[in-house]
């Protein structure tokens, strides 16, 4: 796929005329490097799975120019689609799908020109220190991506069993709804950082020895003592700008950091700063059945499938909050879809509170419905472009013993008045959450299973995942998961709403889990979006 996308336009077509010197326009200028970082890389990703790229441009080149250029000639190619550029990020990228294709495009630019003259078409492009020269700090973070995935490349004891260990942890992860970094969970720069800790540890290792020691380290890890994958250096290179380095002693914000994983190259950053309480007790848990569930199966009790099979989740859990994410066709949707999920973190953090006994425990996958032209929901799916577009995201709810009624209402706030004054919202978008019994749950995620109606994971990808697990898993490791996916998929049972009049639940008393807690609904309407004024 990366031969196809370094078709792009030179560089001089990128740049305006306004950014490069009378001299710089009578000579042809650099090329644009583009370099893969991430699990593409990594070569541990799934063949549906966004390739994060970076565009490395001579010095005269200005984000701001590359961004206006590159997005007008991205939009006049017929190739490419979904063109989203976000310059005002934490991380400035654009966002498209090129040839059916999801690429997420960062920007850097580097001060030595000579270097992208002398680089030569196909070979490995080495990101040093001094690359760092002149850059703001979004630069820094734009290049720091690629610079991580270089070093856990060249750092890996062997590379083989580093892929093959990341790969069962990141299935593990996806199966057991765990694989978010922008729903406060892990992703998969993190979870790489994590397993690469494992292998430095545990040179010699094979695969299933290096699963083992993950889970058995991370399960008994005293957070937030941060996981380092080298020394921190603190001072910064030669001829490099000091930049803020992740310190929870000087730093207060660095102290609230409830998971660091640190980045390994200068300046260090905590690469899991979005995770959240919540996240880190649903983390935490998971690390440990794992780690039991591998203790099994070494005494011959349990197999590998035990470890990847769908957990029981939804069936451990007496209510749940959901989430439904709705919009009239695919293209309002796309928009809408993003938005609602980067604030889902807010709703989960405010759910989630001591003085009110309330637990929060999100499951971080959404499932979509399928409808038809009618607007009548089929199932579970994707619809046609043209029809109604439907994501579903459940967070599953505790409550202290102590708790007789709840009325969530504080927790939903903030979260409701961020979505209701987007400014990108019409008519044709809608949000709703309401409250919902185990009983009242679709069918569909009860299954044993959830591999099977995973709306998210084509059949292509589950083969090419068995594939690699087959390839790559040495002789003490079976095959992982389960040949399951070609079996029909449920269809959506009809739910029972019942909305209460003063809009809370009545729970009787008993533990944190495991209770049928009441008989009402909670639904929580959203009033129109109003327009912006002009």
């Amino acid at each position: 796929p990366l031969n196809s996308v370094n078709k792009f336009p030179e560089s001089d077509s990128l740049i305006s005329d306004t950014d490069a010197t009378t001299d710089d326009k009578k000579t042809k200028m650099p090329r644009v490097a583009l370099i893969s970082f991430g699990s593409y890389r990594l070569r541990v990703n799934r063949p549906e799975a966004d390739m994060d790229l970076l565009a490395l441009c001579p010095s005269h080149c200005s984000r701001t120019a590359f961004f206006a250029s590159l997005v007008k000639i991205l939009k006049g190619d017929n190739r490419v689609k979904e063109v989203h550029a976000i310059a005002t990020a934490y991380t400035p990228v654009i966002k498209f799908v090129f040839n059916g294709i999801a690429i997420d495009l960062l920007f850097a630019r580097l001060s030595n020109d000579t270097k992208l003259w002398e680089h030569k078409k196909g070979e490995t492009f080495l990101i040093e220190d001094p690359d760092l020269r002149d850059l703001d700090e979004a630069g820094v973070r734009s290049l720091n991506g690629a610079r991580v995935a270089q070093l856990l490349m060249s750092s890996a004891p062997n590379i083989e069993a580093f892929r093959t260990t990341l790969i069962a942890v990141k299935e593990w992860a996806n199966m057991h709804g765990l694989y978010s970094n922008v729903l406060g969970f892990l992703g998969g720069i993190n979870y790489a950082l994590l397993v690469a800790c494992i292998c430095k540890r545990n040179r010699k290792a094979k695969p299933a020895t290096l699963l083992k020691a993950f889970f058995q380290t991370y399960s008994r890890w005293t957070w937030p003592m941060p996981v380092t994958l080298s020394h921190i250096t603190y001072s910064p290179p030669e001829g490099v700008l000091p930049l803020p380095v992740w310190d929870s002693k000087s730093n207060p914000r660095d102290r609230m950091h409830v998971m660091p994983i640190l980045t390994p190259t200068y300046p260090s950053m905590n690469s899991a700063y979005n995770v959240g309480r919540p996240q880190l007790r649903r983390l935490n848990s998971a690390f440990y059945n794992a780690f039991r569930i591998v203790a099994e199966i070494e005494k011959g009790t349990k197999s590998w499938r035990d470890l990847f099979e769908g957990n029981e989740f939804f069936k451990r859990h007496s209510y749940f909050l959901q989430v439904r994410i709705t919009a009239s066709n695919a293209s309002s949707y796309r928009e809408w879809f993003r938005f609602v999920e980067s604030r889902l973190r807010l709703l989960i953090a405010g759910l989630d509170s001591h003085h009110h006994g309330v637990q929060a425990e999100p499951f971080c996958r959404f499932y979509d419905r399928t409808y038809n032209s009618n607007g009548v929901c089929t199932g579970f799916g994707k619809s046609e472009p043209h029809c109604k577009t439907e994501s579903l995201f459940y967070i599953a709810l505790r409550f202290g013993s102590n708790i007789h009624k709840a009325d969530l209402s504080y927790g939903v706030s903030e979260f409701l008045h961020k979505v209701n004054n987007w400014i990108g919202r019409g008519v044709d978008k809608d949000l709703g959450i309401e409250i919902l019994r185990h009983s009242q749950l679709p069918k569909v995620l009860l299954k044993k299973f959830i591999m099977k109606h995973d709306i998210h994971m084509s059949q292509e990808t589950f083969f090419y995942t068995k594939r690699r697990y087959e390839e790559n898993l040495n002789e003490e490791s079976p095959v992982l998961v389960k040949d399951a996916i070609d079996e029909a998929k449920e269809e959506l049972t009809k739910e029972i709403e019942v909305q209460t009049k003063d809009q809370s639940t009545h729970l009787p008393s008993g533990s944190w889990a495991m209770k049928v807690l009441g008989t009402n609904v909670l639904k929580v309407s959203i009033s129109p979006a109003k327009r912006p004024r002009t």
